[in-house]
């Protein structure tokens, strides 16, 4: 493949993973003005009962969208699927600065969601069907890297401007992605999919930035017309042993992403950091954390195809249990006024632990599961497997993030990451126990792979285990 192909794949996920990075920014917003309302900061004022929904409420339209976008994605194609999220990103932004009520909030963090749900459906099925086998895992990186690079926009811009200027910011994004999107190709395994090989030759031809692709696009037909032979429906990937090994693999390692800690730090930092920490304040270290996941994002895409996808989710699952647990001594040592001895002599303490969750996520279990999703389904379950993938994330998230107010009130912040820790142990067993290394090897070897795993079937042998 020519430098010209690298460079085009590049700017292709570049742009198509701009919807997550506007799905980052949805999920840094609370970071910025979870204090901006508790201090009536705002235009309006709001119960902590309807913050907590105000927070929540994204992960709910999360869990609706999937399912539509994995029907979407097989009948008007993966590219028109992207597209869309266009409009309805530019109207969630709009309600945050025109109309100024609770249930304006609601639906913009509903729409939000069934964007980002939409995102997370669509986006890594696309990379993985466009990408190259020895860039795939990097190109696939890139998808987290937005995620952070939006959550670092918030967390930077927020403590700095007001809570109308942030939105205005934020609304300007989604314009420019709307304007780029439209202009990249389809995928050739789509094409191929709706029997349109002629634009199947000519979307390959330029995604590997010319040059002979004749055979590779006849080994893909092959791989398509195989996967085909079935209609693609539920049933069909829950009879499938190898099928289901992989969806339990993907489903375990977004349940560890997102019920893990993560979406509760990112959501409530101001409200779990002390207020004056030994080196930075809370706002600040909110900055760092988001730098800090974009950096370590970047040195992961680059030793994602050399050091591999499970040792890199093993660290980085094993690393946050350690820090949730810490996060829970602390907490259940700490008074929380700063009278006791852990709040004096341990203060720097949470401060650590919050930029080094930053390290461990992003390190491995940040990403990797978006990389898994692109490369273990066979083509004709894909996106029965990343609408799955999507709820699985989105559900976790609601829960934490729902139940956190509630659970710190009543029985400590520490309960919380207790549960965290549990989670992230978890997560790091099932890593280890079940899940592959698919570093350079093709789609189909993969599916080899998977089928080693769970040997060959009694009976009658399903054809997506071949």
């Amino acid at each position: 493949m020519s430098k010209k192909g690298v460079y085009r794949q590049t700017y292709v996920t570049v742009v198509a993973t701009m919807s997550i990075f506007i799905s980052g920014m949805w999920l840094g917003w609370p970071s910025s003005v979870v204090e901006k309302f508790v201090n009536h900061k705002t235009d309006f004022n709001v119960t902590m009962d309807e913050l907590s929904w105000i927070v929540a409420t994204m992960d709910l339209g999360n869990m609706i969208s999937p399912l539509m976008a994995g029907h979407l994605m097989d009948w008007m194609g993966r590219k028109l699927s992207i597209v869309v999220l266009g409009p309805l990103f530019i109207v969630s932004w709009a309600l945050t600065l025109f109309v100024p009520t609770p249930w304006a909030l609601y639906t913009a963090r509903l729409l939000a969601g069934m964007g980002k749900g939409m995102s997370y459906t669509v986006v890594p099925v696309y990379l993985g069907e466009i990408a190259s086998p020895a860039i795939r895992g990097g190109l696939g990186s890139v998808f987290c890297l937005q995620l952070h690079c939006g959550l670092l926009m918030e967390s930077i811009i927020g403590p700095l401007v007001s809570y109308r200027t942030l939105n205005v910011v934020s609304a300007v994004v989604p314009v420019l992605f709307f304007a780029a999107v439209v202009w990249v190709p389809e995928s050739p395994y789509y094409l191929l999919k709706r029997n349109r090989r002629p634009q199947a030759a000519v979307c390959l031809q330029w995604f590997r930035g010319g040059g002979d692709v004749v055979h590779e696009l006849d080994q893909m037909e092959v791989n398509v017309r195989k996967e085909m032979e079935n209609r693609s429906t539920f049933q069909e990937l829950f009879a499938s042993r190898k099928d289901m090994r992989a969806l339990s693999i993907v489903v375990a390692a977004c349940a560890a992403q997102r019920g893990g800690g993560i979406s509760c730090i990112l959501a409530y930092s101001s409200l779990i950091l002390p207020d004056n920490g030994p080196l930075l304040n809370k706002h600040q270290s909110i900055m760092l954390f988001g730098v800090t996941m974009v950096v370590v994002n970047f040195v992961a895409v680059a030793l994602v195809d050399r050091v591999g996808r499970k040792p890199l989710l093993l660290l980085s699952e094993a690393g946050m249990a350690v820090l949730t647990l810490t996060f829970a001594v602390f907490f259940y040592c700490s008074r929380g006024d700063g009278s006791d001895w852990a709040s004096r002599e341990l203060a720097w303490l949470p401060y650590l632990c919050h930029w080094s969750f930053a390290v461990m996520f992003a390190t491995g279990v940040g990403f990797v599961p978006v990389v898994f999703l692109g490369e273990m389904f066979p083509v004709n379950i894909r996106s029965h497997c990343s609408a799955i993938a999507s709820i699985t994330l989105a559900f976790c998230s609601f829960v934490t993030n729902k139940m956190f107010l509630f659970v710190s009130d009543r029985y400590g912040v520490h309960a919380m990451f207790l549960l965290f820790t549990v989670v992230n142990l978890v997560g790091t067993f099932y890593t280890y126990k079940y899940a592959i290394e698919t570093k350079g090897k093709t789609l189909q070897e993969i599916q080899e792979q998977l089928q080693d795993t769970v040997g060959p079937r009694r009976g009658k042998t399903n054809q997506n285990d071949n």
